[in-house]
């Protein structure tokens, strides 16, 4: 995945850096007119995710992971992705956005990603663990390797990672089609939100499907290509990097024990949009 982010990278900038030069030496170059307009998109997301320490801690344990490993949980394709009654059930992303220029946006919206723990995968583990907590894992552990069970652990941020940001975003606009019936842009943009994830979580048999939290922040970076259609309606491909830190993970909602972790995610998804005006805007 960070080889594919590296090559978007360079990708982006190439087309920007030859865009930006052929737009200097091509006067009759036009530039479709966005100011003051706002724009909506829909879609739906895949995900993957760093490796992370998590720190459990509570009256009876405290104790960290070392070298977490997670998925995503997409939905399987079907009737799911296009019931009003349950369309929200899979990995989506939607945002509302504004230009106040032709080519520079400001964005507001959500990334609904799902992190899940996989079980059975091998660890290190340092902490402490009472027999209060459970006595088939009761010890004071330093650097021991260990095989996650369902019995000891079950972790998952489902419902879901949820990225609530705001964008600052600039569209290129990189060619055009049949007398601009058809356009493509490439857009590149920088990001920082809040996490709210619910979290569903089992602490050796303890813990719950939580309300969903505050739990911490994220800041991200996304680039990819920009389809329109008489520049009213698009479709977009794009791909996000960003980094998180949870730091106030719930486990039993209000009760005293608590999860942090920091990772990277990365996420591509596909979108369809439409661009608006509130206002009628009078032709000189």
């Amino acid at each position: 995945m960070k080889k594919n982010l590296i090559l978007i990278l360079i990708l982006a900038c190439t087309l920007i850096g030859n865009m930006g030069l052929a737009s200097q030496t091509s006067k009759n170059r036009s530039i479709p007119h966005k100011k003051g307009s706002f724009y909506f998109y829909w879609g739906y997301n895949r995900s993957t995710f760093s490796e992370s320490d998590i720190h459990f801690t509570g009256p009876q344990y405290d104790f960290t992971l070392y070298g977490v490993k997670a998925s995503d949980r997409p939905s399987s394709f079907g009737t799911v992705y296009f019931n009003p009654a349950v369309f929200t059930v899979p990995q989506y992303n939607y945002r509302l956005g504004y230009f106040f220029t032709d080519r520079f946006a400001v964005s507001l919206g959500m990334d609904h990603m799902k992190y899940v723990m996989n079980a059975y995968q091998e660890v290190t583990i340092s902490g402490v663990i009472k027999p209060a907590a459970s006595l088939q894992y009761a010890g004071n552990y330093l650097n021991n390797s260990m095989k996650i069970q369902p019995d000891f652990l079950m972790f998952e941020h489902t419902n879901g990672f949820n990225l609530l940001s705001l964008d600052a975003e600039y569209l290129q606009p990189l060619f055009s089609l049949h007398q601009e019936l058809f356009s493509l842009h490439w857009n590149i943009g920088a990001g920082a939100g809040i996490l709210i994830p619910k979290t569903d979580v089992r602490v050796m048999g303890d813990g719950l499907d939580n309300r969903f939290h505050v739990a911490g922040y994220a800041t991200s970076f996304k680039t990819g290509p920009r389809i329109e259609y008489k520049h009213k309606i698009f479709l977009s491909a794009e791909y996000k990097a960003g980094y998180a830190s949870l730091p106030d993970v719930l486990i039993k909602n209000d009760a005293p024990m608590r999860a942090e972790h920091n990772l990277f995610f990365y996420e591509y998804y596909v979108v369809a949009g439409i661009q608006f005006n509130l206002h009628h805007k009078k032709e000189k």
